[in-house]
């Protein structure tokens, strides 16, 4: 048998539980990324295209890939046209990335569809989409045949994005990055945080074996807070008061919606914009 370096035993058998997925559905296991809308240009028309499949993949020179299934019409418009752009939507959108996940432009144009509102890009032709926190405009460099997907390289020729986007003070979430969890879920990132830093002259088995024992007892913490908070929302419910959703989901870090967490049928709910009975 042989030992790790923390001294457990790399042949210690897996948890009875684990449920064993096709490794086709492996993929599904790395959801949970930024969503993006991708937007191109061919012969005068422009198309669009929500992916979560794109990554970073250098910082000199600035490449981003992105990958998209062979059969698709948008993988037709891209290896024709020599740009695109990411367009990074927030959770206002949610629906039409929906939407647009359900549409092929061999059918119609997605724009006159959706009625998106757009506006010029700073260094190529393909339209930039309004409401959305972030763009990236892209030069395509490469194309790449990867089973049946298409990786595009994109040389990245412009970066923009809304001024508190990426300050960590920044609590208003309707302005943050949509991302996609799989089977028409969607989420936004809640509170940032910063992992404890193990000391040079710590022992680090000991010290991370703490730290992970004291972030255990947060998330049981948090989750009996949580419950007992929802328990006190159901009872102002009940009784007919006004309830502040807003403040409830940041609170919580959760988005509450009727026939979620609890019964929001009863009372008034406040989601800061107008109010509902």
């Amino acid at each position: 048998m042989t030992d790790s370096v923390f001294g457990s035993p790399f042949s210690a058998p897996p948890e009875e539980d684990l449920r064993q997925l096709p490794v086709s559905e492996a993929n599904s296991l790395l959801m949970g990324g930024p969503v993006a809308l991708v937007t191109t240009i061919w012969r005068g028309e422009p198309n669009v295209i929500p992916i979560s499949w794109f990554t970073p993949l250098s910082s000199d020179p600035a490449l981003v890939g992105i990958a998209i299934e062979q059969s698709r019409y948008s993988t037709d418009i891209l290896g024709h046209a020599s740009e695109f752009a990411l367009n990074i939507p927030t959770r206002s959108l949610a629906s039409h990335v929906e939407y647009l996940g359900s549409l092929s432009g061999a059918d119609l144009n997605k724009f006159e569809a959706t009625q998106l509102e757009t506006f010029a890009a700073r260094r190529i032709s393909s339209p930039l989409i309004s409401l959305c926190c972030a763009w990236i405009e892209c030069e395509i460099v490469e194309r790449l045949e990867l089973g049946d997907h298409y990786l595009f390289v994109g040389s990245i020729l412009s970066a923009q994005c809304k001024p508190n986007l990426i300050s960590d003070h920044d609590e208003d979430y309707s302005l943050r990055p949509l991302h996609y969890l799989g089977a028409q879920k969607y989420s936004v990132l809640q509170k940032p945080f910063e992992p404890q830093i193990v000391n040079p002259s710590e022992a680090p088995e000991d010290a991370l074996s703490e730290m992970l024992e004291e972030q255990l007892e947060l998330s049981r913490e948090a989750i009996e807070k949580k419950e007992e908070r929802l328990g006190k929302l159901e009872d102002e419910v009940e009784r007919g008061n006004v309830v502040d959703l807003r403040e409830i989901e940041s609170e919580l870090g959760l988005t509450l919606e009727a026939g979620d967490e609890l019964d929001l049928s009863k009372g008034i709910l406040f989601d800061g914009d107008s109010e509902k009975e």
